[in-house]
């Protein structure tokens, strides 16, 4: 009889997207690759409300949240130390404090949206440790 490991608990996601196609593409798409989705925020009052309440490891950030940006809801992660992803359909947003943050340009497909995450998971760990 061999011991193994306990599986390791699937890392919680935020979700902040006020398309509902998207959010529901997201809901469906992160449990297959493995994370549970803890909450969808669409509007940048809950998303500040929950992004403060915690529960999760990292978050999935639309920049424009039908007209209001999320960078109230990034400062707050930052100071929090939860890592996040930017997702945005604009090619020309500046992100200056948030360039170590990786974006994710809509469309994106599961293999873009995974490895997005991936890095903003590995560069809070490096950070971390440092």
């Amino acid at each position: 009889m061999t011991i193994q490991d306990p599986p390791k608990p699937a890392r919680r996601i935020l979700v902040v997207e006020d398309e509902p196609f998207i959010a529901m593409g997201l809901e469906q798409l992160l449990p297959r690759l493995g994370y549970e989705v803890v909450s969808v925020a669409s509007h940048l009052r809950d998303a500040l409300t929950k992004a403060e309440a915690g529960g999760f490891d990292l978050a999935v950030l639309d920049v424009n949240l039908s007209g209001e940006l999320s960078y109230r809801v990034a400062d707050l992660l930052l100071s929090k130390g939860i890592p996040f992803v930017f997702c945005t359909a604009y090619a020309d947003v500046a992100f200056g404090r948030y360039a170590h943050a990786p974006v994710l340009h809509k469309p994106f497909d599961r293999k873009m949206l995974a490895r997005a995450i991936e890095d903003a998971l590995a560069r809070a760990s490096s950070s971390r440790v440092a």
